[in-house]
């Protein structure tokens, strides 16, 4: 072999040397970067795992809260319900209780008014006699006995009990004031009342001395009176109740 082939076989040498070095060198710097980035997945991971462990120890405590919380909520229903229970049989028992109440009160208002009917029984109301300044009971009561004579002309002695104003004195300025009068008998109010179409055209006017929830009762009715008269028919107020007889039509 001569020397220049020589050369070339040691430089062929060299060359494949020099090749192997690089890829030992190359191995080596991916085998570090492989490690490197295996290090870094398993921090990633890890950090990853971590945050998950941390979540799911926090939701599996607000688990156990909210569930705890229902339990304490269910508890507080319970003692609602109950309550509720009772309060609502209270309830009822205050509500028997008024109803009870509202019965008997209703039967004392009736008794009340029963007994006030009674005393007015005898009793009525003129308007439109004239009063004299200063006019006292027995003045008021003999101008209802001159009426009874002169304008009703009873023959009979009618015996009046008791007659006077009502309403203060002053309103006599304006007209004359109401007098109530209570007769002894009740077959007396009864002449008087069956005689007071003889005022007629008169300005004096003789009614019933009604307690005033009957008093009331009628001035809510005598519009429908009116009407019914407007139509025809027959109507007229008997105590607080609205008497209507239909119009019946008239055969052609």
């Amino acid at each position: 072999m001569g020397p220049k082939q020589q050369k070339n076989t040691d430089e062929e040498y060299v060359s494949l040397t020099q090749v192997n070095d690089l890829l030992n060198q190359q191995k080596d710097m991916f085998t570090a970067l492989l490690q490197q980035q295996q290090d870094i997945f398993k921090n990633f991971v890890k950090v990853i795992l971590d945050s998950t462990n941390s979540r799911l120890d926090a939701i599996t405590k607000e688990v156990q809260d909210l569930k705890s919380s229902i339990q304490f909520t269910q508890k507080d229903v319970d003692e609602l319900k109950i309550t509720q229970a009772k309060q609502s049989d209270h309830c009822n028992i205050i509500q028997t209780d008024i109803m009870k109440l509202c019965e008997s009160l209703q039967v004392i208002l009736d008794k009340q008014e029963y007994l006030e009917g009674q005393s007015r029984r005898n009793k009525i109301v003129i308007d439109g006699i004239p009063e004299a300044p200063g006019e006292s009971w027995a003045d008021s009561e003999e101008k209802v006995k001159d009426m009874l004579k002169k304008k009703l002309q009873l023959q009979r002695e009618i015996e009046v009990e008791r007659a006077h104003r009502t309403g203060k004195p002053e309103a006599a300025r304006e007209r004359p004031r109401s007098i109530v009068v209570k007769f002894l008998r009740f077959k007396d109010k009864a002449a008087v009342l069956q005689r007071a179409k003889n005022l007629k055209g008169t300005k004096i006017f003789i009614n019933e001395d009604y307690a005033d929830a009957v008093r009331l009762k009628r001035k809510e009715l005598i519009p429908k009176m009116k009407a019914a008269h407007e139509k025809g028919d027959i109507a007229y107020l008997r105590h607080d109740r609205l008497i209507i007889h239909p119009r019946t039509s008239t055969p052609c």
